[in-house]
Formats: structure tokens, C-alpha cells, sequence
């Protein structure tokens, strides 16, 4: 059975520059959050977080802003976060959406409490903090609530892990590229499941994925956005997805282990910076 509870409050109040720590109980399994922001008449807004860092034994296992999350989360067809010019609720879930088995959804949820017998490790630490804009839309103090939907946690320890792993690259004029360094194979980064590329201006196309030389993905732009616009996704503007969920079958990401190389290849249409989100799948690492 799940359960919906409200969380800890924060020991800070909402400001600009400032960061707000929830610190959450450890002991059942968080299937995702439901982050509640309001003040009336002050334009509280989901782009004033500059990021949320999820993490894990002090360790981060997701960073993205508000605004990014509430993309990722429009992708998936699910609401805006937005609700009026002075609220907002972000949903910021550990299940993977609208997949056609059960477990095929909830093997992400977080485990915490849960001890590994043969490795000992168990997540015993649980926190989100929110960074809030330096330069924010509201005045006056609004207010962040925490909201987590749960179930009771199961043996054998954390279990599958759902990282988030954000970076930048600049590329300096229009033309193909490369990311070949991105971190695989790892505790951590054994497979993935999406990758979500953002440039900061112009468009991409052409996109490519090779695993030791080997093309197992190639699709135009409007390709991969007429394939996804066919099932269960929403495709945003200015977003490129890169989407192993897309069909709704959660056991086929991309097997990154024991590659000697990975690499993702697209055409640029300007210089550009391309923000990158990689989710990956993998265990709990030290």
C-alpha cells in the first residue's frame, strides 16, 4: 500500500541565495516527491529554484532547476507545474512513468533502510535541498512544503538507483560532434535510460548513438520527435531526447558495461552551449 505524508519542514525560510534542506526520514521506500510552493500575491514561480540536488548517503544522485524538471516532466505528458502566478507544485518522482509492467516502474523507487546483505550498504540518509535564485520573481517570503509518496521498504538493500547527472558542452560554430566522455559502466552509471540535450540557441539534428563503433540509434530530429509524439510522450520545444522508455518497455536502456567505447553524435545548427541531463540506472555506490 502507498502511503501520501507530509515530510519534515526545513529549518529556513524561502529567500534569495539561500538553500533549502529537507532532511527525510529513512525507513520505507519514496516513490517520488510533490514539491509545494506558495505565496500569495508575491509571484512565487518553479524557475525561481536554481536547482534541486537529491541525495543519498550525502552523496548526489539527481541535480536539475525547477524549470528543467518541469520540462522533463511535461516530456512525459504529465502536468505543468505551474498553477497560477503565485504557486506551483513540481512532481519530482523516482518511478519511471507510464511503463507497461508495475515493477518495471517502481524497481527506481528509493529503498531506504534497506541493508544489502553481501555488501552491507543501505541508504540511511535521505535529503533534497533547494537552491532559490539570486535573483527571484517574488517578494516577500513564500513557503516550500515537502510531500512524499511511499510504500513500505522491501529486503536486499537500495536496489536499482535512478541517477540524474547534469553537464555542459560548448561547441564553437555549426558542424558534427561528438560526446564520447561521458561516465559509464560504473557503479553507478551501468546503464541508461535517457539522455535529454538542451543548446542554448539554434537546433540539433541528426542523432546518433554508436556502442563500440556499432550505430544502434539514428534518427533525424523530426524523426525522433514524430516516434515519441506517437506513444505517451510530449516533445518540448528546444529539448532533444534521446528516450529508451519511449515504447514503454523498462528493461531495454542502453547496456553501457564493458564498452570500450560509447558515444553520442550530433549536428549542431550554431555555436552553441547543450546543456545535458543523463539519467542512468545503476546501484548504490560508496
Amino acid at each position: 500500500m502507498r502511503i501520501d505524508t507530509k515530510m519534515p519542514a526545513p529549518a529556513s525560510s524561502v529567500a534569495a541565495s539561500s538553500t533549502i534542506a529537507f532532511r527525510l526520514p529513512i525507513g520505507r521506500q519514496y516513490h517520488g516527491f510533490q514539491l509545494v510552493g506558495a505565496g500569495a500575491g508575491l509571484g512565487f514561480r518553479v524557475t525561481d529554484l536554481a536547482e534541486i540536488r537529491i541525495l543519498a548517503n550525502s552523496k548526489v544522485i539527481q541535480r536539475f532547476s525547477g524549470s528543467d524538471r518541469n520540462v522533463m516532466n511535461l516530456f512525459d505528458g504529465r502536468d505543468d507545474a505551474t498553477q497560477d502566478a503565485d504557486n506551483f507544485t513540481l512532481m519530482i518522482y523516482f518511478d519511471r512513468y507510464n511503463l507497461i509492467t508495475q515493477p518495471g516502474e517502481t524497481i527506481t523507487a528509493l529503498n531506504t533502510g534497506s541493508v544489502d546483505t553481501q555488501t552491507g550498504r543501505s541508504i540511511n540518509q535521505l535529503s533534497m535541498e533547494v537552491d532559490i535564485a539570486a535573483s527571484p520573481n517574488f517578494s516577500g517570503t513564500p513557503t516550500l512544503t515537502l510531500y512524499a509518496t511511499q510504500s513500505e521498504s522491501v529486503p536486499g538493500g537500495a536496489g536499482v538507483v535512478p541517477y540524474i547527472l547534469k553537464s555542459n558542452r560548448d561547441y564553437a560554430a555549426a558542424g558534427t560532434y561528438e560526446i564520447s566522455d561521458l561516465p559509464r559502466g560504473g557503479v553507478s552509471t551501468a546503464f541508461i535510460d535517457r539522455l535529454f540535450l538542451v543548446p542554448s540557441t539554434s537546433t540539433l539534428d541528426n542523432l546518433i548513438v554508436e556502442a563500440n563503433q556499432v550505430k544502434i540509434f539514428e534518427r533525424t530530429a523530426n524523426l525522433n520527435e514524430r516516434l515519441q509524439r506517437d506513444g505517451v510522450r510530449v516533445p518540448q520545444a528546444g529539448w532533444y531526447v534521446i528516450d529508451k522508455l519511449e515504447h514503454g518497455y523498462g528493461g531495454d536502456p542502453f547496456d553501457v558495461r564493458n564498452l570500450a567505447d560509447w558515444r553520442v553524435r550530433f549536428d549542431t545548427g550554431a555555436a552553441m552551449t547543450v546543456k545535458l541531463y543523463t539519467s542512468y540506472l545503476g546501484a548504490l555506490a560508496d
